[in-house]
C-alpha cells in the first residue's frame, strides 16, 4: 500500500472512532439524566401520596400516616425543586410549632402540577378532594 491510500484510510478510521466515542458519551449522559429524572419522579410521586394520605385526618402523630408524612417531607427535601423544598420546610416548621395555619394543601398542589408537567399531562385548575371513609 502506498502513502496516498494509507493517509485517507487512517483519517477516515480516526474520524469514525472519535465520532463513535463522542456519540457514546452523549448517549451515556442522556441515559443518566433520564434515570435521574425517573428516580426523582418516582420519589416525588411517593411523597405526594404520603402527604395526601395524612391530609384531613386530624392528628396523625404516631400513626402509619404520620410515618408516611414524615418520609414524604424528607423525600421532598432530598429530591424536590427549590420551591418544593422551601414549602416542605415551611410545612414542617408550621407543624412543629403547632400552628393553626399548617396545611399540606399548597405543597400538594405544587407537587401535583410539577409532576403532571414532568410526565406530560395537562395542568388541572381544580383543587384535589381528600376522600376519607370512616366507620
Amino acid at each position: 500500500m502506498d502513502g496516498e491510500m494509507l493517509f485517507p484510510l487512517l483519517v477516515t478510521t480516526v474520524v469514525a472512532i472519535v465520532g463513535w466515542v463522542i456519540g457514546h458519551r452523549f448517549n451515556e449522559q442522556r441515559d443518566q439524566k433520564r434515570k435521574r429524572r425517573e428516580i426523582q419522579t418516582e420519589y416525588l410521586i411517593r411523597a405526594y401520596r404520603g402527604l395526601e394520605d395524612g391530609a384531613c385526618r386530624g392528628s396523625i402523630a404516631g400513626t402509619e400516616y404520620g410515618k408516611k408524612f414524615e418520609s414524604a417531607i424528607a423525600d421532598i427535601q432530598l429530591f424536590g425543586t427549590e420551591a418544593q423544598v422551601r414549602m416542605a420546610k415551611e410545612l414542617a416548621n408550621a407543624i412543629a410549632e403547632s400552628r393553626n395555619d399548617a396545611s399540606s394543601g399548597p405543597i400538594l398542589l405544587l407537587l401535583r402540577d410539577d409532576l403532571r408537567k414532568e410526565i406530560g399531562l395537562d395542568a388541572i385548575k381544580e383543587e384535589p378532594v381528600h376522600l376519607r371513609l370512616t366507620r
